[in-house]
């Protein structure tokens, strides 16, 4: 494992990347705006490195400046959290060249990416995405199915397929699976991996990055995949996982009002649950500020259970157990789109 690893990014799963790193022995470097000096990110890493001011383009997306972060800070390997640095050929050909370990898919396969189309942006209405860990052969992953209303998603992947669940014209979750690894296979892909997949199951977007969804596939695959990651960029083989749990439900909490240009508002009060069955990871503490320059994520919450019923009921609990004060956000939405899976699972009716 790489002894020190530059995190690239910000958010919820910055924080799950550095989490991660140290976790397994490593020391975990970020970088900041100026706007994020006292990001939850950063105070949680061993350093953070100031790259810029706060506008995206002249800190987070700016390759050059993290590609330095990297070399100054003595790190020895770059971790792309978002998709769309880890969808950088350029960012990926500049780290190594810098002498770096790219924590990613090889520059020809981001750019194969690319000349495919596979790299636009997906629409809203896919019905979900196969998660994991490509190694060039196969992608180690799952499917992960989502319901989207008013503006809230809440996904799950589970070993079950009910039919009051099934979109028209989806194949199985089997052949979704085989079908979007024989892609990633043909583009060459290594590393973590997201495939989007259209009502019908064929491939619509390949992402590289940290996906918001990656807890549930953690919870559900037994594994830490940032762990998995390194190993694989390392040269070495990816740890075997524990036993994961037979199904897994989450979702995004998010600020449903920005601050405007210029402004930024304080958050009163964020709490999350503490349970062993709930992954829960916030982007923002009680007292930080939210800003308007950046995606309003306020953390990313996961339940597993012995079966997708279970799981729903798990989140909706882990749910109950979330208070923000300070902004308004989405909680309700997020419920009412888990209670709608479980009466629906109840019901039996699609």
């Amino acid at each position: 494992m790489p002894e020190v690893v530059l995190v690239a990014g910000r958010g919820p799963m910055a924080t799950r990347a550095i989490r991660s790193c140290q976790r397994f022995g490593s020391k975990a470097v970020a970088v900041h705006s100026d706007a994020d000096t006292n990001a939850r990110h950063a105070r949680m890493a061993d350093e953070s490195v100031l790259i810029g001011t706060a506008a995206p383009e002249a800190s987070y997306l700016d390759l050059a400046a993290l590609v330095e972060a990297a070399q100054v800070s003595g790190a020895r390997a770059l971790l792309p959290v978002h998709a769309v640095l880890a969808g950088s050929a350029e960012l990926a050909r500049r780290t190594r060249e810098a002498g770096l370990l790219w924590i990613g898919s090889d520059p020809d396969s981001l750019e194969a990416v690319q000349q495919s189309g596979w790299d636009v942006a997906v629409s809203g209405e896919s019905p979900g995405w196969v998660i994991g860990l490509a190694d060039g052969f196969r992608i180690d992953g799952l499917l992960v199915r989502r319901t989207r209303a008013a503006g809230a998603a809440v996904c799950w992947t589970s070993a079950e397929e009910p039919g009051s669940l099934a979109v028209d014209g989806l194949p199985p979750a089997a052949k979704i699976l085989a079908t979007l690894s024989d892609l990633a296979v043909e583009l060459g892909w290594r590393g973590l991996v997201s495939i989007a997949f259209g009502p019908d199951g064929a491939p619509a977007a390949v992402r590289g990055g940290l996906p918001a969804e990656l807890g549930l596939v953690e919870l559900r695959g037994g594994r830490d995949l940032v762990q998995a990651a390194l190993a694989l960029a390392d040269g070495g083989s990816p740890p075997a996982g524990s036993p994961g749990a037979p199904a897994a439900v989450g979702g995004v909490v998010r600020a449903t009002a920005v601050p405007g240009a210029g402004q930024r508002a304080s958050i009163s009060e964020l709490i999350g649950p503490e349970d062993n069955d709930v992954q829960w990871e916030p982007g923002y503490a009680t007292g930080d500020w939210l800003s308007p320059w950046y995606d309003p994520v306020l953390g990313i919450l996961a339940a597993r259970g012995d079966d997708l019923a279970s799981a729903v009921a798990g989140f909706l609990e882990a749910a109950a157990a979330v208070r923000v004060a300070g902004l308004p956000d989405d909680l309700d939405q997020l419920r009412a789109r888990a209670e709608d899976i479980a009466a629906r699972m109840h019901d039996g009716t699609a």
